[in-house]
């Protein structure tokens, strides 16, 4: 899986998972701070990338109106705001689950992957 860190998300997240494996890119690092959520999306998509975004509710918007158009977005995931240490172990599990798996056009929420064992 490889994810694109929406602007909100703590920096260090990125870093905290570069260093186990995770390929992920920021927003400050792909040069898109303050861009569009619409703009976020499609990058996000043209580069094969899973959005991580704390923006529920603008992304929920967005993704439904994507769908109605027939348009594809390569998968999101939200996220309430939490610590970066949380994240970084809902993430892990999250990637441990679904790291073969095409996201594309999948919403899926962080918090759901709090107790999933890692072995």
């Amino acid at each position: 899986m490889k994810l694109y860190i929406d602007e909100h998300l703590p920096p260090i997240l990125a870093t905290m998972l570069q260093e186990r494996g995770i390929d992920c890119l920021t927003t400050q690092t792909a040069g898109n701070l303050g861009q569009s959520d619409e703009t976020q999306l499609t990058f996000s998509t043209m580069k094969g990338r899973v959005l991580l975004t704390f923006n529920c509710k603008d992304f929920l918007v967005l993704v439904q109106r994507w769908t109605l158009l027939k348009q594809s977005h390569g998968g999101l995931i939200l996220s309430k705001q939490r610590p970066a240490s949380e994240l970084l172990s809902q993430i892990l599990h999250l990637n441990h689950r679904h790291n073969q798996e095409n996201l594309t056009n999948h919403v899926l929420w962080l918090q759901n992957y709090k107790d999933s064992p890692i072995p």
